[in-house]
């Protein structure tokens, strides 16, 4: 029995798809790459702002109609499903079963009730968020050591989905990252909602990355997402002198404006800027953050503090997001009263002063020699050589920037020296560097 799985969203929900793929050739099920050969399609879906919701939307819809012409049974799972679970049972009778969240270990059961001719919603259960096992590495592995949130954004709807925090036993994450290790994976990259709350006892984010950094090997080891209060002198020493953990930071500011903070639900403008000069201390390290646009108490001056703020710290990447009402949140109550073409002019502000600031750093990253991961190659060859795609330390995958390299030797999976060469838009062609 043939089962495809189609992940929305974010790399939390990649792990969970992982999850799903084990359990369910754990069981005799052959997971498959290709729908065409599928008899299950799982689509995991994501309902974190209204754009996400809109793609699972249109993402049903496309598997609604494969299956009125092929037959295969759709099963409608994730972040959209857990927190709309009736509404899309009632509202797409074609779906086969609704599954909310934290019932991974159910999927070899929720298959064969489908497969029986069954229709229903399963409700989640959201204190079996981390309870599963992957048995699926890759050169690159997502490594969720936390789920839900305690954090309460006021426009943020992964409480209401996911419920409150809940981290995995450092045990099981050490025997975990050991194991894909020796099959090969070369990143971990930590992720959760907030990776700065994990604490498990007495054990904290610091011990764990001490207890990962001294596992034998070469291999990476990449943070996303700090919540800014929680960056301290502790945390910034151990990403500075532990030699694996890469001195790249994800910290999302979401505004800087005190005023549009404090009705966010935010620590104030003084705790981001505290947090952004205590991580400039790690040497050469690379900063990611990301803003939202447009909220509703969003002034033109505020937005103003932003841009300034943007032109003074120079930043090395920043992501821009067009605020979402979500319904559920406390900011929900506030409106949407930006225009919607107010919200994209101030994006397109915001993307052209940052595309800037961004190109400058990257010129001056020119002849400069970098360790690369390489983890993908072109179909094609210049000049008789392959070419391979890799990321530094700089760049997180899938979401930053890539350096092209050309080369004879197959270097697919390696750690190699590059020189950067020259810029193509914000990616990189570099050469092999030689002794």
């Amino acid at each position: 029995m043939n089962i495809y799985i189609h992940t929305l969203g974010c790399f939390k929900n990649e792990v969970d798809s992982s999850g799903i793929a084990t359990i369910l050739r754990s069981s005799g099920f052959n997971v498959v790459e290709d729908i065409n050969r599928a008899d299950v399609v799982i689509l995991n879906t994501c309902g974190f702002i209204r754009p996400a919701k809109e793609e699972s939307i249109s993402y049903i819809w496309r598997f609604i109609e494969r299956k009125r012409k092929t037959g295969v049974r759709l099963i409608v799972t994730g972040c959209l499903a857990q927190r709309y679970l009736k509404e899309l049972f009632d509202e797409f009778p074609e779906v086969d079963a609704v599954v909310g969240l934290g019932n991974i270990r159910e999927f070899p059961n929720i298959i064969n009730r489908v497969l029986s001719g069954d229709r229903f919603v399963k409700d989640g259960s959201l204190d079996n968020l981390l309870k599963f096992e992957i048995d699926r590495p890759s050169l690159v592995y997502y490594l969720k050591i936390a789920d839900g949130c305690n954090n309460r954004c006021r426009y943020c709807a992964i409480p209401l989905i996911r419920g409150n925090l809940q981290v995995k036993n450092p045990e099981e994450i050490l025997r975990e990252v050991e194991g894909v290790l020796a099959k090969g994976s070369r990143e971990l990259i930590l992720v959760a909602q907030d990776l700065t709350s994990y604490r498990y006892k007495d054990y904290n984010l610091v011990d764990l990355l001490k207890d990962l950094n001294s596992i034998a090997g070469e291999f990476w080891i990449r943070l996303m997402y700090l919540y800014p209060s929680r960056v301290d002198e502790t945390l910034i020493e151990a990403i500075a002198n532990l030699d694996k953990v890469v001195k790249y930071v994800d910290i999302p500011l979401q505004h800087i404006d005190d005023s549009v903070l404090a009705s966010m639900g935010r620590p104030g403008r003084e705790v981001a800027e505290r947090a952004v000069r205590l991580v400039r201390e790690i040497p050469d390290v690379i900063i990611r953050t990301s803003f939202i646009i447009g909220y509703p108490t969003e002034t033109q001056t505020a937005f103003e503090n932003l841009l300034e703020f943007l032109s003074r710290e120079r930043l090395h990447r920043v992501g821009f997001f067009i605020y979402s009402q979500e319904e559920g949140t406390p900011a929900y109550e506030l409106g949407d009263p930006i225009p919607d073409r107010v919200k994209r002019f101030r994006v397109k502000r915001a993307q052209i002063l940052q595309e800037k600031i961004t190109l400058d750093f990257h010129k001056n990253l020119i002849g400069k020699r970098f360790k690369v991961l390489v983890e993908n190659k072109l179909d094609r060859t210049i000049d008789g050589c392959k070419i391979f795609i890799g990321r530094t330390y700089m760049d997180a995958p899938e979401i930053d920037s890539r350096v092209f390299i050309k080369s004879e030797e197959d270097i697919l999976g390696k750690f190699v020296d590059t020189i950067i060469e020259r810029l193509e838009g914000y990616d990189f062609w570099g050469r092999l560097w030689r002794d």
